[in-house]
């Protein structure tokens, strides 16, 4: 009987602790990148140029992809359906664009888990090289936003960026 006493103990802990963690959560990385400002602006400028180094359109080569409206401006879209769990299914619309400085856009997730997030894509030049800084800002709902005190967004987030930034440093500098 303490045993079970314990166990609902820890459970009601979770929820309260989870009730006072704030649900909105950002992660953005960035890297320095040995190319002109401009030339790095055509790798991220639309959503086919950023898929081209978007990790998960790699994860899954029978991907079904749709592109809609003038890629470049805000209002174009793609959509993805994949079977592959950590791919699944969702779109992305662009919200606004800074000619050669910002990239926005809006991310609607259907599979494996709905939500919405808001993605960004910033370049600034320093010195001879252009640093790009990319993120999402989101939020997760209660109970999962626990999550956030280990550090589990960022541990999911950070490979998949870094893949990505990596690719693109190639895609200009090559």
């Amino acid at each position: 009987m303490i045993a079970l006493y314990i166990v609902l103990g820890i459970i009601a802990l979770f929820f309260i602790i989870a009730a006072f963690v704030g649900r909105r959560w950002n992660y953005e990385k960035s890297i320095l990148i040995n190319a002109p400002l401009e030339k790095v602006w055509n790798n991220v400028s639309t959503l086919q140029a950023i898929n081209r180094w978007n990790p998960w359109m790699e994860r899954d080569p029978n991907l079904t992809v749709k592109y809609s409206g003038t890629d470049g401006t805000p209002g174009a879209s793609f959509s993805w359906d994949s079977p592959v769990k950590n791919v699944g299914a969702g779109s992305q619309t662009i919200t606004k664009i800074l000619p050669n400085a910002e990239v926005d856009s809006r991310i609607d997730f259907i599979r494996p888990f709905k939500g919405q997030g808001d993605a960004y894509v910033i370049l600034s030049p320093e010195r001879s090289t252009t640093r790009v800084s990319w993120g999402i800002e989101s939020s997760s709902p209660y109970p999962m936003n626990i999550l956030k005190l280990f550090g589990v967004i960022e541990k999911n987030m950070n490979r998949a960026f870094s893949d990505g930034l990596n690719k693109l440093k190639g895609l200009c500098e090559n």
